[in-house]
């Protein structure tokens, strides 16, 4: 918070801040001691070694986009949060993020169909995002707040004063066992089967990740993974 409020202008009157927080356990956590060291292969052709996750034998809701030629899980955390892992095809991250629109994603959210995955990998990453939007914000038609025409009146009663910069500031830990380690156990079933190919999910390249709250149908966060040590969020 220190960070997100400093170098202020010495004619600085008042600092509105709104503020989320997630902490979350995943519903079925990675094991730890599975997690191993494996290439994330960045948008340029290179590769990098990452700490990779993996699960096996897990039941998730899964779709396959062929429109917009990507995969979908959903991965939910214990209570009313899920995560969205979306999985452009080789090739194809500008064509899903061109159609990323809200309907594009209460669709994948309607269709998804529980599907056995065999292994699941995903890589361990950390994000963090900060970003100027008071050059955004007019363009999206929030325009008299940057004004002394704006109504600031449901929050003070000092007149002439308008806003001046809008600060947004992203930070989410993705591990074995949620947002943050926290305790948690995790039952393994095998399923034996000798005639089925296996499905197998490597997240071994740029993917993206939506977490939102299931009863409000609210976005919490939306991040590109490119790099694990270097993503973007939001």
């Amino acid at each position: 918070m220190v960070e997100l409020i400093n170098n202020l202008d010495k004619d600085t009157d008042m600092i509105p801040v709104n503020y989320i927080f997630l902490k979350a356990e995943w519903e079925t956590p990675f094991d730890s001691n599975d997690t191993i060291k494996s290439k994330f292969y960045l948008s340029e052709g290179q590769s990098v070694q990452v700490p990779t996750m993996k699960v096996e034998d897990l039941t998730v809701p899964y779709l396959r986009d062929k429109s917009l030629s990507c995969t979908v899980v959903e991965l939910k955390y214990l209570g009313n949060i899920s995560a969205l892992l979306i999985l452009p095809d080789k090739g194809k991250m500008q064509k899903v993020e061109a159609n990323l629109l809200p309907e594009t994603l209460a669709r994948w959210r309607n269709n998804l169909k529980p599907r056995l995955i065999n292994e699941l990998y995903l890589p361990k990453f950390s994000i963090s995002g900060s970003y100027e939007l008071q050059s955004i914000l007019p363009q999206m038609g929030i325009r008299e707040a940057f004004s002394t025409q704006g109504d600031l009146s449901g929050i003070t009663t000092r007149h002439q004063l308008k806003v001046t910069q809008v600060v947004h500031r992203t930070l989410l830990d993705v591990a074995e066992k949620g947002t943050e380690a926290t305790a948690a156990t995790r039952m393994k079933i095998m399923t034996v089967s000798g005639r089925l190919k296996p499905t197998i999910l490597q997240y071994d390249r740029p993917f993206l990740m939506n977490i939102y709250d299931i009863n409000s149908d609210t976005i919490l966060f939306l991040a590109k993974v490119a790099k694990p040590s270097q993503s973007q969020s939001s």
